[in-house]
């Protein structure tokens, strides 16, 4: 997930945790709500934190989340979406493969133009000696 998708979401979760409790939320709750470790929680904290999205406050026991600026959100560059990765590797897959086959057929029609080639020469070459066999035959 790009960093802009992570700040909208980290700040959408904040806003509802605080509705709904009537307090600033902690990052593990925050987490909880996203479905993503504690850890992860922190770091996207910090980076929102450094980018004045989020303000913390401290006590001894947790950290609790408000959220200071979301318009700064927007300044985050957006990351083109990545066409899904499977399809492309499939499609990669299939081309290399339709690649494999034309050369395998190419090669192909090469031995049998080869294998014609020569069993022509062989079938004139036994044209010349039955021809010469004949003629040697009727002196």
């Amino acid at each position: 997930m790009d960093t802009y998708t992570e700040a909208h979401l980290f700040v959408a979760a904040i806003r509802i945790l605080q509705h709904q409790n009537g307090s600033p939320p902690k990052v593990e709750e925050v987490s909880a709500m996203l479905k993503i470790s504690d850890e992860l929680g922190h770091t996207i904290c910090r980076k929102l934190k450094k980018l004045g999205i989020v303000e913390t406050f401290e006590d001894p026991f947790a950290i609790k989340l408000a959220v200071a600026n979301h318009l700064d959100i927007e300044k985050i560059p957006k990351q083109q979406a990545k066409e899904n990765s499977l399809a492309s590797e499939i499609e990669k897959f299939q081309a290399g493969k339709r690649n494999i086959e034309q050369e395998i057929a190419d090669i192909q029609a090469k031995m049998d133009k080869k294998k014609k080639e020569m069993f022509a020469d062989l079938e004139a070459k036994f044209k010349k000696t039955e021809d010469s066999g004949k003629g040697a035959q009727d002196n």
